[in-house]
């Protein structure tokens, strides 16, 4: 990954790059590993030609993903990783002009900071600019969660600069608003906002005026930390996708005739990316992680994703990056023309893809037809090892339940023929004396009609 920097930026990042401080960051694997190219390098010439000063290369991301697809264990490591690195700096003499989630990034289920331009020198006194910006991307999201039970992630996908204060006050009404953290990083800022914009320039002219010391910062940001550190999902009863391991319907041995299925194809095929979609907790996540550069990790319920993140985190299989996402409404093209951030399905095509028990999901929930579940498949042009849930599975008549469609086209007949339009059937496997059965599907060099 190379970036272009202009004069200024890149004598900042000349002087960091020799600091000791960042020097432990980039050792510690906190920061992503950053090198000036030579002038003589075809792709600096190439970026100097375009009008920038000089440019650096970043070691590349395994896979790009935003703060709105982050379970809330996520979210909370990266807001910890956030004010580790500022306070590192305060210590040393410099300052993150911004704290925004969108500059880290994960190596498997460790968080990564990639934006080195947002490092710069402190002035003696400067005031932490980024503090309004913290609590509304990382902070308030986390208590929203953790004191009132509400899902961060659709309220940062709805706005990309997250909940401000003034808003986030609307939530915290009545005895909520003494929960805490809410009182110093809700109430007061929204009363001291509302107050300025009522007063329109005396809040400029208020924040020239603003000194903030040494000693008074790195308080602040030791008290955010022990505030983040506290803090976890109320304690509503756990879904049941986060109960996934007590709760599946399979007996042992169909279950360990599942688990063998999918080790066998996978440590044959050693992907380097893998998909799993609709992974629960992430039981068959870590079987591929053993025989995956990288799995990507995803489930529509955020409790059992965050369940999934925890025990990666903790585990052997780290390689794994956990993702909230309703798979029949995955995550746009957003910001800027739609281009600022990546939509999912547009950032890195798999080389395997796991669809386990999901089809009858989209089919009855979603009511998504058969044939374009299988041609979006057919899309990901990788391997695919699909569960198919036949009719007469229980789990399928609970789904159907009082439904008024019949699903005409969800028979395991019709899926058959769907999936050899787009794919060779490589391997099968019966379960569940014959209710579900496991394809192995390898695509057709076909374009899709």
């Amino acid at each position: 990954m190379v970036r272009g920097l202009t004069a200024p930026a890149a004598a900042t990042v000349e002087s960091l790059l020799a600091e000791p401080f960042f020097s432990r960051l980039l050792a510690d694997g906190d920061v992503v590993n950053t090198r000036f190219l030579s002038p003589d390098d075809p792709v600096a010439v190439d970026v100097v030609a375009r009008g920038w000063a000089s440019a650096v290369e970043h070691d590349a991301v395994d896979f790009l993903t935003w703060p709105y697809e982050w379970p809330f264990a996520m979210l909370k490591d990266a807001a910890l990783l956030q004010l580790h690195l500022l306070a590192t700096c305060v210590r040393a003499g410099w300052l993150l002009k911004d704290a925004t989630p969108f500059n880290i990034q994960w190596d498997g289920t460790k968080p990564v900071f990639i934006d080195i331009p947002s490092f710069v020198p402190r002035e003696d006194g400067e005031y932490w600019q980024g503090y309004r910006q913290f609590c509304s991307m990382f902070l308030i999201p986390l208590m929203l969660t953790a004191h009132l039970g509400i899902p961060h992630q659709p309220l940062l996908r709805s706005s990309l600069e997250g909940i401000p204060p003034e808003e986030a006050a609307r939530y915290f009404y009545g005895l909520r608003r003494f929960k805490r953290g809410v009182p110093s990083h809700v109430w007061f800022p929204a009363r001291v906002e509302g107050w300025m914009r009522s007063r329109g320039g005396m809040r400029r002219r208020s924040r020239l005026g603003r000194r903030q010391s040494k000693t008074a910062l790195l308080a602040l940001l030791d008290n955010l930390r022990r505030l983040v550190t506290g803090l976890s999902p109320g304690r509503a009863s756990p879904s049941g996708w986060a109960r996934y391991p007590e709760t599946h319907s399979y007996d042992e041995g169909d279950f360990e005739r599942k688990m063998a299925f999918v080790e066998k194809h996978a440590s044959m095929r050693q992907p380097r990316l893998l998909w799993d979609l609709g992974a629960n907790t992430g039981t068959f996540s870590r079987i591929t992680a053993r025989h995956s550069q990288i799995v990507v990790a995803l489930d529509g319920d955020h409790e059992a994703v965050d369940v999934l993140y925890r025990e990666a985190r903790e585990g052997d299989e780290r390689n794994i990056i956990p993702l909230v996402m309703d798979l029949a409404n995955p995550s746009p093209g957003q910001g800027w023309s739609g281009r600022e951030r990546a939509p999912f399905v547009e950032r890195r095509s798999p080389d395997m893809a796991l669809c386990l028990a999901l089809i009858h999901h989209l089919r009855v929930s979603a009511n998504v037809p058969v044939s374009l579940l299988v041609e979006w498949l057919r899309s990901l042009n990788a391997t695919v090892i699909v569960e198919f849930i036949g009719r007469d599975d229980e789990m399928f008549a609970t789904l159907a339940e009082n439904k008024r469609e019949d699903y005409a086209d969800y028979t395991a007949e019709n899926f058959q023929s769907e999936v050899e339009r787009h794919f060779m059937i490589e391997d099968r496997m019966g379960l569940k004396g014959g209710k579900r059965e496991m394809l192995l599907l390898e695509p057709k060099n076909t374009a899709l009609t």
